[in-house]
């Protein structure tokens, strides 16, 4: 599929000062080694607009719901929520690349779609809700790939297993503030 030059990057909510989780760190919830974190948590309130970070093509965008007991007091599943994945192209390098965007309450891009930098693809979901995937923080999980996609959703963690199959290569992940800043160097307003 041909994909659309991306001049510019910028930032998806606010800015980068409210990061909760940074990239690559080790990460264990409920007790559970989830392991390298493969993004940065950005924390903001329900409802807050996320916007594309760049020109690009959304390539997946669905719900992942996080799941509760039926008293729903319990949380049995920690998931993405509502996530949207969108395939950028470098000029310079004409290589395709993936903003990854998780924990959204609502999507209002589909798959198929061309979105400008800045456009609005969603909302972040409200703490413990399916769209938000069980999660107690509100923040929106931001990522960088840079690998082969396959038309499935992306980790949001590494581990080492012996399956292969639910994990990605590590390499192809990329740090997003030193990415955003790195492709725009001329633009210091980042």
């Amino acid at each position: 599929m041909a994909y659309r030059i991306t001049p510019n990057l910028m930032f998806p909510v606010g800015n980068f000062k409210n990061i909760s989780s940074g990239f690559g760190e080790m990460n264990v919830y409920d007790k559970q080694l989830w392991g390298k974190h493969l993004g940065i948590d950005i924390s903001a309130p329900a409802e807050t607009k996320v916007f594309s970070i760049g020109r690009g093509t959304v390539v997946y965008s669905k719900l992942h719901p996080g799941e509760f007991s039926e008293d729903g007091e319990t949380i049995i599943k920690r998931n993405w929520g509502g996530i949207t994945i969108i395939a950028h192209k470098d000029p310079k390098t004409k290589k395709v690349f993936y903003s990854v965007y998780g924990h959204l309450g609502k999507r209002y891009v589909k798959k198929g779609d061309t979105i400008e930098m800045g456009g609005l693809i969603g909302i972040i979901g409200k703490s413990l809700s399916e769209s938000n995937g069980a999660w107690e923080e509100e923040h929106l999980h931001f990522g960088i790939y840079d690998g082969p996609f396959h038309a499935r959703v992306l980790p949001g963690y590494f581990k080492e297993q012996s399956d292969k199959e639910n994990t990605t290569e590590l390499e192809y992940w990329k740090e997003p503030v030193s990415f955003i800043k790195n492709y725009n160097p001329k633009n210091t307003q980042i």
